[in-house]
């Protein structure tokens, strides 16, 4: 597998995570079973998968060391200096530390007494330049501040990483602010926050330069980092940022959905398969009987085993979970690993609503022959041969399986129809065969969207079509043409999912075209489809395409794609030109009626 390179705001949210890791660990001292740093991080929404999959990814961070989890920094800090190992830890941990936890974290690393190692900590968070103290009892490292005092100021923003656009970009966001104010430093950070703090401070530096050179020096690297870091409700991020502390539920958020894909770096055991014994089976069915919504076999094999995504058998372990209780009273398996009592399963799923039903329509001309009639291949136009079975041409009973490719995709590209909008339903027939687990037949699927919004979907593989879109469907404006991704994830039955911000080009119809759809469905009782489709084609005097063609026409009455490329082969009133493939209509050609030549390939 290949190893994960994270984006920045990944990597950004991935160690604010690890801090909140490397927390809990300094006050366990140690930890034996992962789920004691789990429990702790419960609330802060950091479970024991993501747990696994954080401490196991950063070896820089963190330690496997006789068969316990410890920082990093105890393995490296032994028989060195103190003033380099603090200076270790604090790195490490990316942030202002707590003197109390500090000097803890420190004696575990030394030789020395408790009494002595503190006396020597704190000497030397008072004396050396390199450490800096706030208000808060906290430590920091001088290198987060800008640093700078009389330097030339291109020379000063280069020394500390800094652009002359971003501290232009300061100014004109504070605008006229008094740099001098006794509370200057917390009143910008909760403006601009989030920034990045050393940007601040050139500004800062260079707003307080004394006008004459003789004057004293008035920014100060060290007081501006004190102020800096006690400000109320803001955090200090890897990369030297300061964010209100809001961000963290969305960095956590980021950090777990991050640790689905990140790649063990330690190895912390060889394992076998667990055997799931009788009694551990009775309290699964317990658990899945007394929940009112499904359970996850993952979720079970944490509680009950303490076993991971992360782990070496977990897919082993996982089906063996699972095949201990498929059967048992009461219980039903929803695909994936999803397990649910009888009953949950939403009413109405094995139906397939009316409103995919194709009606055949009747309708003779002056000859008393059938005005709408489906051709069989050979009857087709050519091109329209292999497009009556494009994802997008297809729909619910009307569909061919679309072959699975050599490598499958972990992510499809999909478009929603109106009439599927407006069901909250979609068709199976976009996605490739196989791209889902082939049993059972009705599923419960979790999407998530980009923020973190989670919608349970059910499929039906009997009907090919999905249920309970609803919600995210009447949010979406466009009604035939929207464009979405569905990802998968390494959990069982669960995907990402996130709009495009452009339509379809083909298949994507503006309000103004519906209405006049809408307008022609209206009026089309008792009408051929032939009939409707010459209304319909009307207007494109420029020609069009035949899947955009086949959208609009579903707009006005529900047919098969083989219908439309049936009437658009076989009446002479449309055409193609040389070298093009949209279609046109001549009005005048109308009362030509149906080519004969066409008649045989008549389907019966």
């Amino acid at each position: 597998m290949a190893t994960v390179t994270p984006k920045i705001e990944e990597t950004i949210a991935r160690d604010f995570a690890d801090r909140l890791l490397l927390e809990k660990l300094f006050e366990l001292d140690e930890v034996v079973k992962l789920s004691e740093l789990a429990d702790r991080l419960t609330d802060q929404g950091i479970g024991l998968s993501a747990v696994r999959s954080l401490l196991t990814s950063n070896p820089e961070r963190f330690a496997f060391h006789e068969r316990r989890w410890i920082p990093a920094t105890r393995l490296t800090g032994k028989e060195r200096p103190m003033a380099s190992v603090v200076e270790e830890i604090l790195f490490a941990f990316g942030g202002p530390m707590p003197i109390e936890t500090l000097v803890k974290e420190v004696d575990r690393t030394s030789s020395a007494s408790f009494e002595e190692c503190e006396a020597t900590v704190l000497r030397l968070l008072n004396r050396m330049p390199i450490f800096v103290l706030d208000a808060n009892e906290k430590a920091s490292l001088l290198t987060w501040s800008f640093v700078a005092s009389d330097e030339v100021y291109l020379r000063g923003l280069a020394l500390n990483e800094v652009t002359p656009e971003e501290v232009d970009e300061i100014e004109k966001a504070l605008g006229s602010f008094d740099a001098h104010a006794p509370n200057a430093v917390e009143t910008a950070i909760k403006k601009l926050a989030p920034v990045r703090l050393k940007a601040l401070g050139a500004y800062f530096w260079k707003a307080l330069a004394p006008a004459e050179l003789h004057l004293p020096l008035v920014y100060n690297s060290r007081t501006f980092l004190q102020q800096a870091m006690i400000v109320p409700g803001t955090v200090f991020l890897t990369g030297g940022i300061i964010a209100k502390q809001e961000e963290s539920k969305k960095l956590v958020a980021a950090a777990v959905k991050l640790s689905d894909k990140l790649v063990s770096t330690i190895e912390i055991e060889d394992a076998q398969p667990i055997e799931v014994k009788p009694e551990d089976v009775k309290t699964i069915v317990q658990k899945v009987l007394s929940a009112d919504k499904s359970v996850t076999g993952t979720a079970l094999l944490e509680e009950l085993y303490e076993i991971t995504s992360g782990s070496k058998t977990f897919r082993d372990d996982l089906q063996n979970l699972l095949n201990s209780v498929k059967g048992e009273q009461g219980i039903v398996w929803v695909g994936g690993d999803r397990l649910q009592k009888v009953g949950l399963i939403p009413e109405g799923l094995d139906q397939l609503p009316e409103a995919f039903s194709y009606e055949d329509y009747s309708h003779f001309d002056d000859d008393d022959e059938p005005v709408d009639v489906e051709l069989t291949d050979e009857g087709l136009n050519t091109t329209l041969r292999k497009l009556i079975n494009h994802p997008l041409a297809t729909d619910v009973q009307d569909e061919v399986l679309i072959p699975a490719p050599k490598v499958m995709p972990e992510t499809q590209r999909l478009v929603l129809k109106a009439i599927h909008r407006d069901l909250g339903t979609f068709p199976l027939c976009q996605f490739y065969d196989g791209w889902f687990d082939s049993s059972p037949n009705l599923q419960e699927l979790v999407v998530i969207d980009p923020a973190g919004n989670e919608l349970n979907i059910w499929m039906n593989l009997k009907d090919r079509i999905m249920y309970n879109w609803i919600d995210w469907w009447l949010d979406q404006p466009i009604e035939n043409g929207a464009v979405f991704n569905l990802t998968k994830t390494k959990r069982p039955n669960v995907f990402e999912f996130s709009w495009h911000e452009q339509p379809d080009s083909v298949v994507y119809i503006n309000k103004q075209r519906m209405e006049v759809l809408r307008d022609i469905a209206a009026n089309g009782e008792g009408k051929s489809c032939f009939t409707l489709m010459t209304e319909v084609i009307q207007p494109w005097t420029k020609g069009v395409d035949f899947l955009t063609l086949l959208a609009e026409m579903n707009v006005v009455r529900r047919v098969r794609s083989r219908l439309v490329a049936s009437l658009l082969s076989s009446y002479e009133c449309f055409y193609q030109r040389q070298n093009s493939s949209v279609w046109h209509f001549d009005a005048k050609k109308v009362e030509n009626g149906f080519t004969k030549a066409k008649k045989k390939f008549i389907k019966k």
